[in-house]
């Protein structure tokens, strides 16, 4: 299979990529990681040195992707599928890239703060952290909602990128 994707189950970034994906209906083959394990721990390190999944290796054009968007956005370059993902029109792209930007810089990150915070041992907990990133995903959340409510996708009738970004951390 051309395209393997490195991923942990439990990283809302790789479920990023997985339900783009999904939803191109594009083959793959799922790679699970646990970092606990050596062997795993090298093959991402010489995947991508900072150790940050998901990464996408494309074997037939002998190309390592990472990160969540880069992802998505290789994917609507080089395998459209089902869904384009990124629109063809450049003003609703920027739009749809700004959706991506805002749900993982906005909402996701805090999220994820938030959730990170409870497998920190006692003494060790970020209260002041939580709640200012429990503060900044309400902020983002109030600021997003009119544009969830008004249409089926993020960016009208097509599923797209912002999709991507928002279902995980939604």
């Amino acid at each position: 299979m051309a395209l393997e994707l490195y991923f942990h189950p439990l990283s809302s970034y790789c479920w990023k990529a997985l339900i783009a994906l999904y939803e191109t209906g594009v083959q793959f083959e799922p790679i699970q990681l646990d970092l606990q394990n050596p062997e795993h721990d090298a093959l991402l390190r010489k995947l991508w040195p900072p150790r940050k999944f998901p990464v996408l290796k494309d074997t037939a054009r002998d190309t390592v992707v990472p990160e969540s968007t880069t992802i998505v956005e290789y994917l609507a370059q080089h395998y459209p599928g089902s869904s384009t993902l990124v629109p063809a029109d450049p003003d609703k792209a920027r739009q749809t890239r700004l959706r991506d930007r805002f749900f993982d810089l906005y909402v996701h990150n805090n999220m994820q703060k938030v959730v990170f915070d409870i497998f920190r041992p006692e003494g060790s907990k970020d209260p002041f952290g939580v709640d200012a990133a429990r503060t900044d995903m309400r902020t983002a959340l109030a600021a997003i909602e009119p544009h969830i409510n008004a249409k089926p996708w993020l960016m009208g009738d097509d599923f797209s990128l912002a999709d991507c970004a928002a279902a995980p951390a939604l």
